[in-house]
């Protein structure tokens, strides 16, 4: 449908107003994958899982539930709503690079709350983000600290970003998929802010985290009070 409406009116439209439609395209789209979760956990009596994966793109982890908005995962969900998932039923939940997509604080502290009320006391929150303070120190330094160089050696950026300002342009917003950027200290208010404790920057874990996160990630680990 979204493909036959941009072909017949696509012309008529202001690049603005293309993106406008295409958000309505994706909202909608979201909105069906949900009642199809709803649908799915329901089903499979999935209200209680030991660990969930949360914005698992198609990269699932084994032994975790695997949720993402679009399909890929083992389950899809508006993670901006409430998860139907029971309080205090969850271990572990794990999240890489997720939670930039957020809005921020709206969705984003929702999101934590909800990761709060799902595991068990003494259960455990580990998540990681693109690494903030990295590429600001840079641009201030003139390259000195090395990030814009490694977005040219990992091809992190697109090719039209030549510039430094084009770079932390684009760490910043990702063509809008990124909403918000953090530093340490702004994950830790927010984690301890919903009632999480023992905020920590953690290490790259191998056997969680994906390789080509290993650089340019923040590593943030917490844990519900016991």
């Amino acid at each position: 449908m979204e493909t036959l409406f941009f072909k017949l009116f696509g012309r008529f439209l202001s690049p603005s107003e293309q993106a406008a439609w295409r958000v309505i395209f994706t909202e909608r789209r979201i909105s069906v994958y949900h009642r199809q979760g709803l649908q799915y956990i329901q089903k499979h009596s999935l209200y209680k899982p030991t660990k969930i994966n949360l914005g698992s793109g198609d990269q699932k982890k084994e032994g975790f539930l695997n949720v993402d908005l679009f399909p890929g995962g083992d389950v899809t969900l508006d993670l901006r709503k409430d998860l139907p998932f029971e309080s205090g039923s969850c271990d572990f939940i794990f999240s890489e690079h997720c939670l930039e997509h957020f809005e921020y604080p709206t969705s984003a502290y929702k999101l934590v709350k909800e990761c709060l009320r799902i595991l068990k006391p003494g259960g455990t929150f580990h998540f990681s983000v693109p690494e903030t303070e990295w590429p600001l120190k840079d641009y201030i330094s003139k390259g000195k600290e090395g990030y814009i160089e490694q977005c040219n050696i990992h091809k992190w950026h697109p090719d039209y970003c030549t510039t430094p300002m084009e770079h932390i342009n684009f760490h910043f917003r990702q063509s809008e998929e990124h909403k918000f950027a953090y530093d340490f200290e702004t994950a830790h208010k927010m984690l301890t802010d919903v009632g999480f404790t023992d905020v920590q920057l953690r290490e790259f874990d191998p056997v969680l985290d994906a390789s080509h996160r290993k650089i340019g990630s923040l590593f943030v680990s917490a844990n519900k009070p016991s």
